[in-house]
């Protein structure tokens, strides 16, 4: 199995690895349905831009994503959405400070902090995060969201990759359960602001709706505020998850570090962006690079590396992102890529095996002629053996994204 783009060849016979659902979760077409022109054309006009397939040019491979396991994480976080929606529908279409002003007074979030969501919560969450460490880093960290409308989606790959990141910093079983608690409801905010805006890629909104899309984080912060006592990180990561390392973010400006461990005046510092928050900027900027939002396709892991690599020290915590990029390949299995030197020169395929010691060396399946025909058999070859050959990811060459949107703007 390996994740498609669909704009890219697919062999005869192609089937869906796995289901594909639409903005809001469901299902729009099924694990096993084969993978014809016309099933491509429509998972395009449905807004799908990647999906898990399964065919002859990936065989032997075993790309799964990080939030594939049976947790019910997704059924959890709609019914509480829902919920979220019902309680604060009379504030919706006010200002950003007469809204914080109704939830500040009113607070009308408050029934939930003492409903079955807040108890089911960390157990489900548990469970999530086994399937999570189960998952095969060799591949990359790969999300289950095919179109950029999915919302709950997004808060879910951001869970999944707090995840590994909370092991990967050292936290201990019951720092890893709050920090994806807190992920999964970061963008709990995302309420107030209008679909048509978020349909709207970052680059072409109007400067209120950049604004409205900003205020979500304070806005999430309000809305989450009611939960209180031991749930207090959910309000915090809400406010916190878009501030930067650099003091850039919003919406308070607050600065960041560079380092996971911190000293206990930078413990005490309130004005510092905490360590959790930290964790799942990043986690939420990888999300958004390697998954699709409106006008945006996204990149694969390998590509993405770059993306981050350009927003540690900057934006984003460095030592958690060089964790992050330390704990996968350079170029993970199923990279689409292309021959640049060598007698091989402009074909295509995959990464397909990763010999040890050999990360930047890899072995590759060639499927395709320099002209983009199909070659009559598959050619497999080791780049450690074959010093005359240079490869390139595919992807990398796509133009960047404007900086707002690599850090999880859409």
């Amino acid at each position: 199995m390996r994740r498609l783009r669909l704009d890219r060849p697919v062999s005869p016979g192609a089937t869906l690895a796995r289901d594909v659902t639409g903005p809001g979760g469901e299902i729009i077409a099924r694990a096993g349905h084969a993978l014809t022109d016309r099933t491509l054309q429509a998972l395009k006009g449905r807004g799908v831009s990647w999906c898990f397939v399964n065919d002859r040019w990936g065989e032997g491979l075993h790309v799964v994503p990080l939030d594939s396991g049976r947790s019910t994480v997704r059924p959890l976080l709609r019914d509480f959405n829902q919920k979220v929606r019902e309680l604060v529908a009379p504030l919706l279409n006010m200002s950003t400070q007469r809204a914080l002003e109704g939830l500040r007074n009113g607070r009308p979030t408050a029934p939930l902090a003492r409903s079955r969501f807040v108890d089911d919560l960390p157990s489900v969450v548990r469970v999530f995060i086994e399937d999570c460490e189960q998952a095969d880093p060799m591949g990359g960290y790969l999300i289950d969201r095919s179109s950029g409308g999915d919302e709950d989606g997004h808060s879910i790959g951001v869970a999944a990759v707090t995840s590994r990141l909370a092991t990967l910093v050292g936290m201990d079983a019951r720092e890893r359960v709050t920090a994806v608690c807190a992920a999964l409801l970061h963008d709990a905010g995302m309420v107030f602001v209008p679909r048509q805006v978020l349909a709207i890629p970052h680059s072409q909104r109007s400067i209120p709706e950049r604004i409205r899309y900003e205020d979500h984080a304070i806005l999430g912060e309000a809305m989450l505020e009611p939960f209180g006592g031991p749930s207090l990180h959910l309000s915090i990561v809400a406010g916190e998850h878009h501030e930067a390392a650099d003091a850039s973010g919003f919406p308070r400006g607050r600065k960041g570090g560079h380092r996971v461990l911190r000293t206990a005046e930078e413990k005490r510092d309130l004005e510092r962006v905490t360590l959790t928050s930290e964790i799942i900027a990043v986690a939420d900027a990888y999300e958004r690079i390697v998954s699709p939002s409106p006008g945006y396709s996204g990149h694969s892991p390998a590509a993405a590396r770059d993306i981050l690599e350009s927003l540690a020290g900057r934006t984003l915590n460095r030592e958690v992102v060089h964790r992050l990029l330390a704990s996968f390949p350079v170029l993970p299995l199923g990279t689409d890529i292309r021959v640049v030197r060598g007698g091989y020169e402009g074909m295509t395929g995959v990464v397909c095996a990763i010999p040890p010691g050999h990360q930047e060396q890899p072995v590759v399946r060639l499927f395709l002629d320099p002209a983009g025909h199909p070659l009559p058999t598959a050619i497999e070859i080791a780049l450690a053996d074959t010093p005359d050959a240079a490869i390139e990811v595919l992807d990398a060459a796509v133009p960047d994204l404007p900086m707002r949107a690599k850090v999880g703007e859409r």
